[in-house]
């Protein structure tokens, strides 16, 4: 039987948090999450310290292991201040943020970042910027977005395309098929070479105009798709790229 939030023994701002601002309604939703990924999660301003407490005393929530907590590092009280009120409860959160995100954290300061940066440095955490994604990716011309995705992503030079599909760079791209076909023709340009999936996007075998053409009329991404249409519609997709007779011979 479901166990919902508003049947637990919580405080009533742990219930709003939880239900209203991070739309947890279920025990069942908890599952997998521990301090750590509960704390990302959560909002700046929202007490994901207090709340992970009252959840732990039901037993429904427990800290990471093998983590280190910004509670038992000799630091300022207002860097942990600044760190807690943004929800990052252990060091390896930070790496998660770029630097320039962790800079305009309220209360930080010109004296407070190189604290941090000297503890970041003495427990083995770096802080990326974006600045040194749009540097490595300059010849790209790509907008501040994509450095944001890639950074997400984990990637951070040209090398980190190494072992990654054109999938890989689709879930990058959050699934946006108009930007992952754009970024992937760009990085091509710019010597990437991606590694083969179980499939392929149609832009990894036809020209950029030909690939746009073909997702604006139908809505076709990847060359497996093309088995669902019958001889006829394939004689008329086919009549706007003879490449996609090869294509769709591999389906």
């Amino acid at each position: 039987m479901e166990t919902y939030i508003k049947d637990l023994k919580l405080s009533e701002g742990a219930k709003t948090a939880l239900s209203w601002t991070l739309q947890i309604t279920k025990v069942s939703e908890l599952e997998g999450l521990n301090y750590l990924t509960f704390a990302n999660k959560c909002p700046k301003g929202c007490n994901a310290t207090a709340i992970a407490n009252e959840l732990n005393a039901l037993g429904y929530l427990y800290p990471p292991e093998n983590e280190i907590s910004v509670n038992d590092i000799p630091m300022s009280k207002r860097l942990q201040n600044v760190l807690v009120y943004n929800n990052i409860l252990y060091l390896s959160q930070l790496s998660i943020h770029p630097r320039e995100e962790i800079l305009k954290f309220r209360n930080l300061g010109e004296g407070t970042m190189p604290e941090l940066d000297s503890i970041c440095q003495k427990y083995g955490i770096q802080i990326r910027s974006l600045a040194s994604i749009r540097e490595a990716f300059d010849s790209c011309h790509f907008p501040t977005m994509l450095h944001n995705l890639f950074f997400q992503g984990k990637i951070f030079c040209m090398n980190d395309f190494k072992h990654k599909t054109a999938h890989d760079l689709y879930v990058i791209c959050q699934c946006d098929y108009a930007l992952t076909m754009k970024t992937y023709y760009t990085l091509k340009k710019n010597g990437v070479m991606f590694k083969d999936w179980e499939d392929k996007y149609l832009f990894e075998v036809l020209p950029k105009k030909k690939t746009s053409l073909i997702w604006q009329e139908y809505e076709i991404s990847t060359v497996s798709q093309f088995s669902d249409y019958n001889e006829e519609q394939l004689k008329e997709m086919t009549s706007l790229s003879p490449k996609l007779l090869d294509a769709i011979g591999h389906c």
